[in-house]
């Protein structure tokens, strides 16, 4: 499944762990509740294009797509795009003992870039294929 990726909304909830993010992809919708990924063609959480977006200026933004998207067993995800960014979404602790996710956008330019690849590509983290939920 080949669509645009338009933009990115994110939201932060209190709470353990709490990330929540849509991805537009041109009317369809790839979401992430903190635990799992389902593509829809309306997404379901309130006031989601009110949200943050990351900034992300790359010249090719009018023709991404999501290429592939992997999960290390419920603690860290990636969304890798076609320019070879990844999306990832990680967990912390913080000293209260609360976990929560973040994530980064980490592009081939970047230090860390191989280190999250190499992460990414270890033969225990699995590719994830998304229902599609029709609303």
């Amino acid at each position: 499944m080949t669509k645009n990726l338009k933009n990115i909304y994110y939201n932060f909830e209190e709470g353990n762990y709490g990330l929540k993010v849509v991805f537009d992809l041109d009317g369809l919708y790839l979401l992430f509740d903190s635990t799992n990924f389902i593509y829809t063609d309306a997404p379901e959480f309130d006031g989601w294009r009110n949200w943050n977006t990351p900034i992300y200026k790359e010249p090719e933004k009018d023709s991404l797509h999501v290429t592939e998207i992997k999960e290390d067993e419920l603690t860290s995800y990636f969304v890798k795009l076609s320019n070879r960014d990844v999306f990832y979404i990680y967990q912390h602790m913080d000293l209260e003992g609360t976990w929560h996710q973040n994530f980064t956008m980490v592009s081939p330019k970047e230090d860390n870039y191989n280190e999250v690849v190499e992460y990414m590509e270890e033969e225990w983290v699995e590719t994830v294929v998304p229902e599609l939920r029709n609303m």
